[in-house]
């Protein structure tokens, strides 16, 4: 069933539905025949959530599940910021909202609260040429989601259960709707304020990790990250390596020095 509500900028249109396979892919539908930038498709679950990498995105009832389309002026190979945004937008509206959780984001997509999933996001573009015609992000957040399957139980988290309460999912999107919109639209003026967010909130910056490439296997000491949403590797030759958010797999290898 679908419910279609008014409101500001992004979320101007939501479209609300009990239960859908995906919500990125009645998003991308909605922008193929012309839907608004800020138009959101939520869904109380998800039946076929997709993850990076052709994942599997657990999204039961209780959790927020939703597709943000966006139509921003950009050449394709600059898209990889959105997942560096979208990341950055919900790690500041968990901080808003719940200034005693310490959340952090695990380049590139994942919102982490004591190194345990609890978001994550999912950037689908569609491009004519090499300019961008619309891209789609899909954000899943475990608010209210009490248990997890194995082995997700080992690796994911959800507010409830860090904080003991439950989570009003209106007050989280549209607290998240105004983070996102504010990073979107300022960073296009300003660029760097978004890195700046984004390093605040960095659990891999000072840390040895592994990223796992198409080109193989580099070992390095996370610097920086960069505008592209790059990770800036310093490799054991002393040499520096960027990585793309679509380049790499991380594994963190020590403690933060």
């Amino acid at each position: 069933m679908n419910q279609k509500v008014k409101r500001g900028v992004f979320g101007k249109e939501i479209y609300h539905y009990f239960c859908l396979e995906s919500t990125n892919k009645v998003a991308y539908l909605l922008a193929k025949k012309g839907a608004e930038e800020g138009t959101v498709v939520v869904a109380d679950e998800q039946t076929q959530g997709e993850g990076r990498g052709d994942h599997y995105w657990y999204s039961p009832q209780g959790g927020l599940w939703f597709s943000l389309i966006l139509r921003p002026r950009m050449i394709s190979s600059e898209t990889s910021r959105l997942s560096i945004l979208g990341a950055t937008g919900i790690a500041m509206s968990i901080d808003r909202l719940f200034s005693s959780l310490k959340v952090r984001i695990r380049w590139p997509n994942d919102v982490v609260i004591k190194d345990k999933k609890v978001a994550g996001v999912l950037i689908k573009v569609r491009t004519e040429r090499s300019d961008v015609n619309f891209a789609i992000m899909g954000i899943g957040v475990n608010l209210n989601v009490r248990e997890f399957p194995s082995p997700l139980s080992f690796i994911a988290t959800s507010l409830i259960k860090e904080t003991g309460d439950s989570t009003s999912k209106k007050r989280f999107l549209e607290s998240t709707l105004e983070e996102l919109e504010n990073l979107y639209f300022s960073s296009q003026v300003n660029g760097h304020m978004l890195l700046e967010k984004a390093r605040s909130f960095s659990s891999l910056l000072g840390r040895q990790v592994e990223v796992i490439t198409t080109e193989g296997k580099f070992q390095g000491l996370v610097q920086d990250l960069d505008e592209d949403g790059g990770l800036i590797l310093r490799l054991e030759s002393g040499l520096h390596k960027k990585i793309l958010p679509e380049e790499g797999c991380i594994k963190e290898r020590s403690p933060k020095i």
